[in-house]
């Protein structure tokens, strides 16, 4: 009963928070199965590996400091932090091995911020539902819905936003120039989540209420720096949109395309529009045209960056052929 119940309060919260993350990605949005790869990682492998690591740690340990408080520091500062975000850390890995051998979907801080939120997510639901369901067991309704109220509502974006932080690393190193760079990042960002998740888990744990006041405080603060830098993340990608499409306008766009392509409400409202008045197929073709569009924006972006080669010329001409040949069928964004 208490893995059903919380199955059932957990997954809406955190599917919540899921699609707001994703909505924020409005520009470039990652593909849903990925994301959804990514969000599996977290929930299952993330959780099963983290858990299991941090397990045999302690268990490695119990010779040398014994069963009582001291261990139960040592493994929510230290060896919680360090297994659960190295295998949190491998998925972002994973998405940014694969974009670099040739899958493209990691193309910056907002992408790497997007993935590393959404794993982050993944593992709160299977940690949360484990949680509160045996606390359910043991205390009952009443510590079910506090335990659900603290974790899940009021600390629902911890594991987001300190995973987020090993993923702005990998979006860092996706755009640096230098080995150096590529290498620092990622490493910088990782040691980051560890230490946030760190802090986390400390105050409760040493400094009982007060710490867990402290902890509530902190962590909200960080949600909030976290949500300012996805909109930072995404005016920047926003500029890049306007600044590479700029001068596609009179061949392959109108100038009142540019604008809707690059607004931040106004052409989803557009295309919600066609949708209930023209239908799905009218939508997918706006939608096609809208995302051929801003990844065209994006290929010459990251041409500006110095990317070349002969994959970068047929992808840039594919996007524009396939452009051509919307507009040529009467798909008009503006319409």
């Amino acid at each position: 009963m208490g893995l059903v119940l919380g199955a059932l309060f957990v997954t809406p919260l955190v599917v919540t928070y899921l699609l707001v993350i994703r909505w924020a990605d409005r520009f470039e949005p990652e593909p849903w199965w990925l994301v959804l790869a990514a969000f599996v990682w977290g929930a299952v492998f993330a959780t099963l590996l983290g858990g299991y690591g941090s397990h045999l740690a302690e268990a490695a340990l119990v010779p040398v400091l014994g069963k009582g408080e001291a261990m139960d520091v040592v493994g929510a500062t230290v060896f919680a932090p360090i297994f659960e975000e190295t295998f949190k850390g491998l998925g972002i890995l994973l998405i940014a091995l694969a974009s670099a051998l040739g899958l493209r979907e990691l193309d910056g801080p907002l992408d790497g911020v997007i993935y590393g939120g959404v794993v982050g997510l993944g593992f709160t639901l299977t940690e949360d539902i484990l949680y509160v369901s045996n606390q359910y067991q043991t205390g009952g309704a009443v510590g079910f819905v506090s335990l659900l109220f603290l974790r899940t509502v009021l600390l629902g974006l911890s594991h987001c936003t300190f995973t987020a932080c090993t993923g702005l690393g990998f979006g860092i190193a996706a755009e640096a120039k230098t080995v150096f760079g590529k290498v620092l990042a990622p490493v910088v960002g990782f040691v980051c989540a560890m230490a946030m998740h760190a802090m986390h888990n400390l105050l409760p744990t040493v400094f009982a209420g007060a710490g867990l006041v402290l902890m509530l405080v902190i962590s909200w603060v960080i949600d909030l720096l976290f949500f300012f830098l996805l909109a930072v993340l995404v005016v920047r990608d926003r500029h890049i949109v306007i600044r590479e499409l700029f001068s596609e306008v009179g061949a392959l766009l109108d100038p009142r395309e540019l604008r809707l392509v690059s607004s931040y409400f106004a052409l989803s409202t557009k295309n919600l529009e066609v949708l209930f008045s023209k239908g799905l197929g009218a939508f997918r073709e706006r939608r096609h045209k809208q995302l051929k569009l801003v990844e065209l924006a994006f290929v010459k972006y990251r041409r500006r960056r110095g990317e070349s080669g002969p994959h970068m010329d047929r992808k840039e001409a594919e996007l524009r052929r396939e452009i051509a040949l919307a507009t040529q069928r009467g798909v008009v964004l503006t319409r």
